[in-house]
């Protein structure tokens, strides 16, 4: 089993067993994320769990992660919440911008330096903590950023 986050997480759903702490990291929920204006916060802290069904890297640094929520977890999702036809719940892995500022733009917060969290694989079964958002750009709820990320197993 592989762990790496912050602080500690709250939440209302049970968790996969483990000796391993999880969390998300104090301070700002959307500190260092790039024009953090275009999400609005549910919640600072949430944890999930679920398959991955596919990673994306994308032109602004992020790992997009597609992710299959256990049950218990289908709370987090919204009409938009879909991947090929699938109830699904994106996990965004930024980069590591300075988390006393926001980078302005894409293109800014692909100039920091990579996430130190592992990117997880289809076929992975995962827990991640992190901010509930709903990106107003697109209508869906996501985890934004992903704080804390354990690989419960391989695919």
């Amino acid at each position: 089993m592989l762990l790496i986050g912050f602080g500690a997480c709250t939440s209302d759903k049970p968790t996969a067993p483990s000796t391993a702490s999880t969390g998300c990291r104090q301070g700002p929920a959307l500190a260092g994320v790039w024009s953090p204006d275009r999400l609005q916060l549910i919640a600072p802290c949430k944890h999930v769990s679920g398959m991955v069904a596919v990673t994306q890297g994308e032109p602004d640094g992020d790992h997009h992660v597609w992710l299959l929520v256990d049950a218990g977890y289908e709370y987090l999702l919204d009409d938009e919440n879909h991947f090929q036809a699938k109830p699904a719940l994106l996990a965004e892995i930024t980069p590591s911008c300075p988390l006393d500022s926001n980078p302005p733009n894409a293109e800014a917060a692909a100039r920091c330096p990579p996430a130190q969290l592992p990117i997880p694989v289809a076929g992975d079964h995962i827990a991640i903590d992190g901010p509930w958002v709903l990106d107003t750009d697109h209508g869906w709820r996501e985890i934004h950023p992903v704080e804390a990320i354990q690989i419960l197993a391989q695919a």
